[in-house]
């Protein structure tokens, strides 16, 4: 059982750690291309999902670690997003590139939780690029995204607090 475990929290965290990988990538690499790398790991869909299915028998029996309320939940969500996504398929290769993207996000969730490093867990997005049909991915762990989200409320705060009204005694 314990020999089961350390393969299994293994493989989890290589596959994730491969996965962020590829979403590091120059920009110059299209979404398509970082999709398909990322999903080419996932050779067959019907195992993944078993694997996921034997890493939340783990969870719930406490082999990794004491679980915070709710993340027995979030991670039968993501388990069921996966499921769904990989559903009628047999690789990660057949998805479009918004679902593999949505089946990176599920991913992730589900290993930052059973690592209980929420703060570690990349998020990408595909962002509208104005005056282009095509977008662009942005993958930021949620540490960073909160960090761009201070820094951008300073800038604001500090835009604010410098603004001249001209009279009252105040050269601008």
């Amino acid at each position: 059982m314990r020999m089961q475990f350390v393969a299994l929290a293994l493989s989890l965290a290589m596959s994730a750690a491969a996965h962020g990988n590829v979403m590091l990538q120059a920009d110059a690499t299209s979404l398509a291309e970082r999709a398909d790398t990322r999903a080419a790991t996932i050779t067959d869909a019907e195992k993944f999902v078993d694997e996921i299915d034997q890493s939340l028998e783990l969870a719930r029996a406490g082999d990794y670690g004491r679980m915070r309320r709710g993340d027995i939940t979030r991670m039968d969500k993501a388990r069921d997003l996966i499921a769904e996504l990989l559903e009628g398929h047999s690789n990660a290769l057949e998805l479009k590139p918004e679902e593999r993207i949505e089946l990176y996000n599920a991913q992730e969730m589900l290993t930052a939780t059973i690592r209980n490093d929420e703060k570690d867990r990349k998020v990408c997005k595909l962002e509208a690029v104005t005056g282009s049909r095509l977008g662009k991915t942005e993958c930021m762990t949620v540490a960073e995204r909160e960090e761009r989200a201070k820094r951008a409320r300073a800038g604001l705060e500090d835009q604010i607090r410098t603004v001249c009204i001209p009279g009252e005694e105040k050269p601008c």
